[in-house]
């Protein structure tokens, strides 16, 4: 069932009980994967080294990608000692009961601004290159209703809603390895051309000096100042956040075991690593100090350029799902958890209404129930082969009933979730601040703390693993509060 909160009996630590002969491969799982960690913030990653120096940004990159490795490992970890179907509420209800609809509700609202992020950046990259392949500089021409039209922000919230809504109504993470394969490719292309620009294949600078001469290019350095350094660090810490799909690749992959998840994980993460680096570190030093937060903005606009941006709109459009997807599962456990409560407490007063009033009522209730089996009991021989099959019926028919619940209710919260994203979208033009918090403390909350803090939950013994599950909280613990200083006095500078 999907988004399913239950917690299988069978437990074991480091394999699962497979629920399934067929399973999605290893190779489907670093596909998806590594398409989830591989995204807009790509982009922003040379503007990172440009805060940090390129040996500082080094190091911070290679950290926080050995913590999102260990991270997703402590997660599948826990997810195979709860028992599958996993999700962050079945591993957090086996740890943090307490709080278990609040880290679900964390998950989704992070997934979700992510996600209404993505259509805002689809919607300005597709502006930005009609922007220069449109406008001619006569005025008769741009003012025309379809020039206008193509190059309004709205009109291209529209089509991104329409672009990704094909891919927003698949029930599993296997079913889009085609879409994310496809998404992975865009992402090759971006990274050829900062690559070309970086070693003069073309001119980085074309158009962009000043009337002084003045280069294009900045100060490379190794190092820069301590809180200018720090104040990058988020940015390191949401590139590699991914973690809230490794529960849908734990229940989806076949003959699952703990090597197999590692090897996943291991993939996903190296690769990511090295495209970040080659990203980071040929766009540093393409235009040093002057790097800009999206990189983009330092090229020349050309047809090259403007051509990327149209493939970065496609390929934030196949990354919408992998948001979409957790952030679904997360509010589909709130919703059954609310929906079992009500009925609990509806249940709960029905009996006590049943049995107000005559005390004596409860003793006349127990004899009719004895009188009832006593008949039963009686006509249990004639009856067998005819409840046998009434039973086998009744079971066809509540499953049935809990499918088409089911699909109803995965229909709505994925619709709901298109029309909040959607018009907040519309609404806003910049989540600068909003999407700056939400990596701040959403992604270092899924990525650092919950993963060290479930894990010691579940893990009954003091083991290496245990210890570093404890260093990953305290870890995480540490760069809320100073991400968050630095992303408020960022803005209060400004």
């Amino acid at each position: 069932m999907y988004g399913s909160v239950s917690i299988p009996r069978n437990k074991g630590q480091g394999t699962v009980p497979n629920m399934e002969s067929k399973g999605s491969s290893i190779a489907s799982g670093v596909v998806n994967l590594t398409n989830t960690i591989v995204g807009a913030g790509m982009l922003g990653l040379p503007g990172a080294f440009g805060g940090t120096g390129w040996l500082s940004g080094v190091v911070l990159i290679t950290l926080s990608a050995s913590f999102s490795a260990h991270g997703l490992v402590l997660l599948s970890k826990a997810a195979c000692i709860t028992g599958r179907p996993s999700s962050f509420y079945s591993v957090a209800l086996a740890s943090v009961p307490r709080y278990t609809i609040l880290i679900d509700l964390a998950v989704a609202l992070k997934c979700f601004g992510v996600a209404t992020g993505y259509l805002i950046t689809i919607s300005d990259s597709m502006v930005n290159a009609l922007d220069h392949i449109l406008l001619t500089g006569d005025p008769v021409n741009d003012e025309r209703f379809l020039i206008s039209l193509l190059l309004s922000r709205h009109f291209w919230v529209i089509g991104a809603l329409v672009l990704v809504l094909p891919f927003s109504f698949y029930r599993t993470l296997d079913e889009l390895k085609k879409a994310s394969a496809l998404a992975l490719v865009f992402v090759f292309m971006l990274v050829g051309m900062i690559i070309g620009y970086a070693n003069g294949i073309a001119d980085p600078c074309m158009g962009n000096e000043n009337e002084y001469g003045d280069s294009c290019r900045g100060e490379i350095e190794p190092f820069t100042n301590f809180p200018l350094t720090l104040s990058k660090l988020p940015i390191f810490v949401f590139a590699f956040t991914c973690h809230q799909n490794i529960f849908p690749i734990v229940n989806e992959i076949q003959s699952v075991t703990q090597f197999r998840l590692n090897i996943v994980i291991c993939c996903s993460i190296g690769f990511a690593l090295v495209l970040f680096s080659v990203v980071a570190l040929e766009g540093y030093w393409t235009y040093g100090s002057l790097v800009r937060g999206d990189i983009l903005l330092n090229y020349p606009e050309n047809n090259q350029v403007t051509f990327l941006r149209v493939c970065i709109a496609f390929m934030l459009a196949l990354h919408y799902p992998l948001q979409l997807d957790p952030s679904r599962r997360c509010i589909t456990s709130i919703v059954r958890v609310v929906i079992n409560v009500w009925r609990s407490n509806k249940g709960s007063n029905s009996t006590s209404k049943k049995f107000s009033g005559d005390p004596l009522s409860v003793i006349d209730h127990s004899s009719s129930i004895e009188m009832e089996q006593e008949e039963s009991l009686e006509t249990a021989h004639e009856l067998s082969k005819d409840y046998l099959y009434y039973d086998m019926s009744q079971n066809n028919a509540k499953q049935r009933r809990a499918d088409d619940i089911d699909n109803k209710l995965f229909n709505a919260i994925t619709l709901s979730f298109l029309s909040l994203s959607f018009t907040l979208a519309m609404i806003v033009d910049d989540l600068g601040v909003v999407l700056a918090l939400v990596g701040a403390t959403g992604s270092t909350l899924v990525s650092y703390v919950l993963p060290g803090l479930i894990y010691v939950k579940v893990c009954p013994r003091m083991d290496l693993s245990k210890m570093m599950a404890y260093l990953q909280l305290g870890v995480g613990i540490i760069i809320i509060p100073l991400a968050l200083y630095f992303v408020i006095t960022k803005q209060v500078n400004h």
